[in-house]
This record gives structure tokens, C-alpha cells and sequence, in this order.
């Protein structure tokens, strides 16, 4: 998107930046503890973020922004921690590159539009810091937090379809009238220029109707081949890091950001094993509770049916494809060790428990990209706990 920089130069001639008041462009609009925020930085953040085209009010996101940076930069400097300015210097050239244009290119497109060197380098430099302060604050913790075990749970859980997965997220606008049409055509061409993953998200969480939203329209891994025709051509042509073009769906026009695919091995959904205890309680739906509430593995399930018929407990390793159906369907929002009553045999209620998951064939992801991606979420998440309790305990004062 960053190429329409040039475009925007031109019409800059046109459409002048109307500054603040000579007088007033310094003026304190924030006091975030012993940090301020002035005019002149909020608007400039506000032109900067219009020219990257960001979801949003340019002016409520910026502002955001500033007081977040503020609090963040805070906590740095309080941690003794520095950026050099190599670091600094290589992130500048690699925003800049994303747009296919040389750090200096990309000043000078900014400048045309009356935004400084200053405000791209503070953007940045915020952003690599935090990112820095986070790693050291989190990574050991959360990296130490991650067991073999769980990675393949996570690789299970993706499946074994053949050939390639994507792991989207999607952005879906409904188009139910032709005026909520017309709005949602406008909306999804301009988030259409989204080319980071955390402003696809907050665009998700905001205007999305698809059940995804609250989770920034984040997707499991699925087969490129089990998308509808029209958005797996769109998709097969996108790039990890990509976002599509508006898509017309029914009742909605989507956009889907590929954030990564792989190639795995032939197999299918059937070939993922499940190994699963099924518990015959009896026709005491309270029994059957009772029981779920007593064991903690599927293991725990042998003393309970100790003595019992051996009907009465049925434990077995199946191919998913294979599984009675009430039973795939109850397996597939279990974690390994969770248990169900919701299966019922004629008269009686049951126990069911997941006891593992096993891929039927082995997936080309090595278990260390798996591992980093489990481990960004883990620190990504810590992050927004760490930021919302420093902005708790930040005085943060609104001055204009």
C-alpha cells in the first residue's frame, strides 16, 4: 500500500496539511506521568497513520498510540534498557522496504505529505524498544512454559489434509442492504490496504460480523483445497503477510489475511487418530457427573469401572473418520484429559474423555517454528496484560 505514497504527494499540492495555530502547534495535549504528549506530535501521528491508511479515526488511534508509547518508553527507561541507533536505523530500512523504497525514498514521500523524519523515527523506535523490553521481561518464562507435549497437541489439533494449509484471518462485512452494501464495499477497500497483522485484528474485533471477531478474526489452520472456489483462488495467490482483495460472499463481502502455510504430507482429516474412553454411567445423569468430577485422566476411568462388566468402559485408539458421529462431534471441543456427559447411550449417561490426539501422518512443520509461534502468542498476550496494568498505574492526564 505504501506505493500509494506517491499519489498522495501529488494531491498534497492540491490538498494542503492545515497545521494547528503557530502558536498553539506546541501546546501539552497529554501528560502521561513526567512525559508529554504536544499538538504537533498527535498531529502528526494522526497524518502519518491517514497515509498508511489505518482503520480508524486517525486522531483517536494516534492519540491512543502516543499515550501507549509514552507508558511503554516509560517502563524502558526505567529498566535501564537503550536502543542503538543501528537498531533503529535497520528497522527504519525495513518499514521502508516493505514499500519497496529506501529508507531516505520513504522520508521524502513523508515529507511531501508534511510529515517529518521525526515522527517515522519515533514510531519506530517505540515499537523495536518495546518489543526488546518485552522479549527480556517475558521470553524465558513463557519459552520454559512450552512442552514438547504441547506443540504436539497444537500439531494435531491442525489436522493432516494433504498438500497446503493456510492460517488465515478474516474480515467479513455484511451486505444484507444495499446501504449496509455500499458502506461495507467502501469499508473493505480501504481494509484492503492493511499490511500488519495486529491492525487487521483490531480492524477484525471492530467491524466484523463473523464470530471470529473476537478473536481478531483469527482462523484455524485449514486445507487450501476445502475453501469455497472463489476465496480459495483469491488465497492461493496471496503471501504470508498479505491481505486479499474484497471478496463477495453471501450476505457479506470478506477479506482474509494469509499469516502463514505450510506443505504437509499426504493424509486426511480420518487419518488424525484419537484415542478416547468412553464410560457407561448408567441411567444417573447425576452419577455420570459425579463421576466426570472425580477423574482427572482417561486412566482414572479403570478404577472407577473396577469390577464392572467390561462393556461398561470402552478405550480405544481410532481413526477420527472412524469415531460414531455424537462422539467425533463432543471429541472435537475437548482438550486432552476433558471430559463430557454430553454422549448418552440408549438409557445412560456416560463419561467421555479425550485421552491424545495423534497425527496420522507426520506434518513437515518443524516442532521449532511451531514452538515460536506458540511462544509469540504466549508473549503477545503477556504484553497486552503488561501494558494495560503500567497505563493502570500511570497518572495520565488529558490537557486538550
Amino acid at each position: 500500500m505504501f506505493p500509494r505514497l506517491v499519489l498522495l504527494a501529488m494531491l498534497a499540492l492540491v490538498l494542503p496539511f492545515a497545521p494547528a495555530a503557530a502558536q498553539g502547534r506546541f501546546s501539552p495535549v497529554v501528560q502521561v506521568d513526567d512525559t508529554v504528549v504536544t499538538r504537533w506530535q498527535l498531529d502528526q501521528r494522526a497524518r502519518f497513520l491517514s497515509l498508511l491508511r489505518a482503520p480508524g479515526d486517525p486522531n483517536e488511534l494516534a492519540r491512543e498510540q502516543l499515550i501507549n508509547e509514552a507508558v511503554q518508553m516509560n517502563a524502558v527507561r526505567a529498566a535501564g534498557e537503550e536502543t542503538s541507533p543501528e537498531a533503529v536505523d535497520a528497522a527504519l530500512a525495513e518499514f521502508a522496504g516493505r514499500a519497496n523504497l529506501t529508507t531516505e525514498e520513504f522520508v521524502t514521500a513523508l515529507g511531501q505529505n508534511g510529515v517529518g523524519e521525526e515522527t517515522f523515527r519515533d514510531f519506530v523506535t517505540a515499537g523495536i524498544a518495546w518489543r526488546d523490553h518485552v522479549r527480556g521481561r517475558f521470553a524465558s518464562a513463557a519459552r520454559n512454559s512450552i512442552s514438547r507435549d504441547q506443540i504436539s497437541q497444537t500439531l494435531a489439533r491442525t489436522g493432516t489434509e494433504g498438500g497446503v494449509r493456510v492460517l488465515l484471518s478474516e474480515i467479513l462485512l455484511p451486505t444484507t442492504t444495499p446501504e449496509t452494501a455500499f458502506a461495507s464495499r467502501t469499508r473493505a477497500a480501504e481494509l484492503a490496504q492493511i499490511d500488519d497483522d495486529a491492525d487487521f485484528a483490531a480492524a477484525a474485533r471492530r467491524f466484523s460480523v463473523a464470530p471470529s471477531a473476537s478473536r481478531g478474526g483469527e482462523q484455524a489452520w485449514v486445507a487450501l483445497e476445502s475453501l469455497p472456489d472463489d476465496v480459495r483462488g483469491i488465497v492461493a495467490g496471496l503471501t504470508p503477510g498479505q491481505t486479499s482483495r474484497p471478496v463477495e460472499i453471501e450476505n457479506a463481502v470478506a477479506l482474509y489475511r494469509l499469516r502463514d502455510l505450510e506443505r504437509v504430507q499426504a493424509g486426511a482429516p480420518s487419518d488424525l487418530a484419537v484415542d478416547y474412553a468412553l464410560y457407561i454411567a448408567g441411567p444417573d445423569r447425576a452419577a455420570a457427573e459425579a463421576v466426570k468430577a472425580s477423574v482427572d485422566t482417561c486412566d482414572d476411568l479403570y478404577g472407577v469401572a473396577e469390577g464392572l462388566p467390561p462393556e461398561r468402559l470402552i478405550r480405544e485408539t481410532v481413526p477420527q473418520g472412524a469415531l460414531p458421529p455424537d462422539v467425533r462431534g463432543a471429541i472435537a471441543s475437548l482438550d486432552v484429559n476433558e471430559a463430557t456427559t454430553s454422549v448418552v447411550r440408549g438409557a445412560n449417561a456416560t463419561v467421555l474423555m479425550l485421552c491424545e490426539r495423534k497425527s496420522g501422518q507426520e506434518s513437515t512443520v518443524d516442532f521449532e517454528i511451531i514452538g515460536t509461534q506458540l511462544l509469540n502468542a504466549r508473549m503477545t498476550a503477556q504484553a497486552v496484560d503488561y501494558l494495560a496494568d503500567l497505563r493502570a498505574r500511570s497518572v495520565i492526564t488529558t490537557l486538550q
